[in-house]
Parts: C-alpha cells; sequence; structure tokens
C-alpha cells in the first residue's frame, strides 16, 4: 500500500528537502519506533543528521484542516513523540492554531515549534512566480538518405522504413526505421526541437518538423541492389509529426518558519502534482521539484535513452546538427516540410501508413523555463 500523503504535507517535505543540510535525510511517511510500547509509529516527516558530531532526528507533524489546530491535536502529538526519538518537533498547520494550542508548545522549552505557512503578498495580492513545463511529442513518418556514391558525388535515396542498414563489411544491423527512430531520441536532437519549439513565434500552430542529421563518421551503409556495393551514409533526412503544449505552474511566494519558497499544485502528464522552488539567493540558483500525489506513487525516472541496434549514434555531438537544416513547419503553410513520398496523395499517406507501423510509440519529452531569479 502507497504511504500516506496529501499535497500540503508533500510541499512541506519538499521544502525542508530544498533547506537540508548537506548529509541530511528527508523522508516522508517514516516509521519510528515506540521505545514504551515497543511498536512502529508513523511521523509525516523525519529529518536524520547529525548536530556537533551527534545525531539528531526532527520530525515534523502536519495537519491540512480548513480551521485551526487545536489543543486536542497538539497535545496528541506531544505525547506521541514523548516516546519515539525525535530530538525536535516542529508541527505545521495550514491554517494556523489556536490560542490554547500556541500556549502549548510555548510550554515545551524550544524542543516542539509550531508553524503556519504564510503567503507573500504586495498590495493585497499573493506574489506568483510562473514556472512553464513545455511538452513535445514528435513521431517520424519519412527520410531519405544521402550516401557517399562515386569518389566524391553524393546520391539521396529515399528512405523506406525496411530498407537494411549494414556495418562496413556487410553485417546486417537493422532496418532504417529502427535507425530513425533511435536518431530522433538521442539528447542532441531533442534538446534541439525543444529548443526551436519554445522559440518559434507561433509554437502552438507547429505541425510537423524536419532535420538533417550528419553521420559520415559513423560508419553505417546502404547496400546497392544493382551492384550489391555498399555506401556509406553521410546524412538522413528525417521529417515527421510534431507538437508543442505548455502549461503554466504559478507558483505562490509563501514563508514558513525562516524559509522561503514558490509552492503550486498542477498537474503533470494527468496526474496531480505539487511543485516547489527555492533560490539559493548567494549563488542566484533556482532548484525546483515536484511530486505526484495520487496513490499511483511516484513516476519512475526514465534511464538515459541509448541506441540499441545503432550503439555507434550516442558518438553524435551538436556539430551533427550545426550547419544542419532543421525546422518546425505551422499549419499555416508557412514553411513546408518534405514530402514523404513523391506521388499522389494516395501514396503519400500509404508510405506515413508503412512508417508508423514500423515505428515505436511517439516521442514524449518534458522541458521546464522560467526566470532563473524568481525568488529573489
Amino acid at each position: 500500500m502507497p504511504k500516506r500523503s496529501t499535497p500540503f504535507q508533500a510541499i512541506v517535505r519538499l521544502v525542508r528537502q530544498h533547506f537540508a543540510q548537506p548529509g541530511a535525510t528527508v523522508t516522508e511517511s517514516k516509521l519510528l519506533r515506540d521505545s514504551v510500547l515497543g511498536v512502529q509509529r508513523e511521523v509525516d516527516i523525519v529529518i536524520e543528521g547529525e548536530f556537533d558530531g551527534e545525531p539528531m532526528v526532527v520530525s515534523v507533524e502536519v495537519i491540512e484542516h480548513g480551521r485551526k489546530a487545536t489543543l486536542p491535536w497538539v497535545q496528541e502529538m506531544l505525547q506521541k513523540h514523548r516516546n519515539l526519538p525525535t530530538n525536535r518537533l516542529l508541527l505545521v498547520s495550514k491554517s494556523g492554531f489556536s490560542a490554547t494550542a500556541l500556549a502549548a508548545v510555548d510550554r515545551e522549552a524550544g524542543r516542539v515549534q509550531a508553524l503556519q505557512p504564510e503567503m507573500i503578498t504586495v498590495d493585497g495580492r499573493p506574489v506568483i512566480k510562473s514556472l512553464f513545463i513545455d511538452t513535445i511529442n514528435y513521431s517520424a513518418t519519412g527520410c531519405n538518405v544521402q550516401v557517399f556514391f562515386e569518389g566524391d558525388d553524393r546520391a539521396v535515396v529515399p528512405g523506406q522504413p525496411d530498407t537494411d542498414i549494414y556495418e562496413a563489411d556487410g553485417t546486417l544491423l537493422g532496418p532504417l526505421a529502427y535507425l530513425v527512430h533511435e536518431a530522433i531520441h538521442m539528447d542532441l536532437v531533442a534538446s534541439r526541437l525543444s529548443v526551436m519549439a519554445h522559440l518559434h513565434e507561433e509554437r502552438d500552430q507547429v505541425v510537423a518538423f524536419s532535420c538533417r542529421l550528419a553521420m559520415p563518421q559513423l560508419g553505417y551503409y546502404l547496400r546497392r541492389l544493382e551492384t550489391g556495393q555498399l555506401h556509406r551514409i553521410e546524412a538522413l533526412e528525417i521529417w515527421g509529426d510534431f507538437a508543442f503544449a505548455q502549461t503554466e505552474v504559478p507558483l505562490a511566494l509563501t514563508q514558513l518558519g525562516e524559509r522561503l519558497y514558490g509552492a503550486a499544485e498542477a498537474s503533470l502528464v494527468g496526474r496531480p502534482t505539487v511543485w516547489v522552488g527555492t533560490t539559493d539567493q548567494a549563488t542566484q540558483s533556482t532548484t525546483i521539484s515536484w511530486q505526484t500525489t495520487d496513490v499511483q506513487g511516484p513516476p519512475q525516472r526514465p534511464a538515459p535513452f541509448r541506441p540499441i541496434h545503432f550503439p555507434r549514434l550516442i558518438e553524435l555531438d551538436a556539430s551533427s546538427l550545426d550547419g544542419q537544416e532543421t525546422s518546425l513547419p505551422t499549419g499555416d503553410g508557412s514553411s513546408e516540410v518534405r514530402p514523404a513520398a513523391v506521388g499522389p496523395a494516395g501514396a503519400a499517406r500509404k508510405q506515413r501508413t508503412r512508417w508508423r507501423s514500423m515505428m515505436p510509440d511517439r516521442t514524449g519529452r518534458l522541458f521546464c523555463c522560467g526566470d532563473k531569479r524568481w525568488m529573489t
């Protein structure tokens, strides 16, 4: 069963994580042993580290009710932690505390602290710092292959998804569809397309992409059927479908104790998510973290993409795209994408269907952007 959490508790955990000292660990919904009862008790957030060479446990209990935290809840928390290995207890209430609850905290001689988040306002309005999440989805629907022909001559071969690709010694590596798929998955291609889409004046209207990826140094070959001779591939000209979407995450500037942060609740790929941002004033660097809050648990971070059938693609760098033609045509016909096939429209549609049938799932990428110093 997934550990229990709430959006507010997740925000508090991320804030404490951002401000944790080096070597400290911050764990949500951790079990601590009750020394009297001999049972495990769940604590909302536990921060563990060292202070002056001694182990230190800071426990955080969070309540998210629509009214102020009352004396009975504070007393319950105080009693709970008397038998737990808690050196310091932080009680965090989203709606604040009653006067009697604060009085009970004051009697703990500084061992316990009551905290309520306070939203920063200017002229009565909350201060909002926006984070923008760019999502791009694209898939190849066609390709031309430029090969070295005779001497310094080049030839452009219309690519078919089932065209075979070879090593220099004639070893079969796989079909062109796999080479194209792995090529457009490379980070250098995804990053180039994402930046171009973000900067595009009509990015919401972008419907296609095309790019030329130079790879003469990789030593991949096409075989000419008439002669059986292998010809080294100089470049791939790839085109296909493209879609761009941008979501704004409005982070409200908030203070919890002495800690300043921005927080918001917004979806990520359709899942409820909390977002937290903090800025290190000394380095002027901003850290953004997010956590899903549904019962599915946290999504697994995907492993860095590595080509399987054509592993030498990892040798490509930005120079493989620099100076090459890369475009993001819009739906208004302001620029054209290379046609998937030369001939009647029906033949072009059939060619696109062949490519799609051999290509894996659409490529989807997420990218964040915002003011680097938005927490100042």
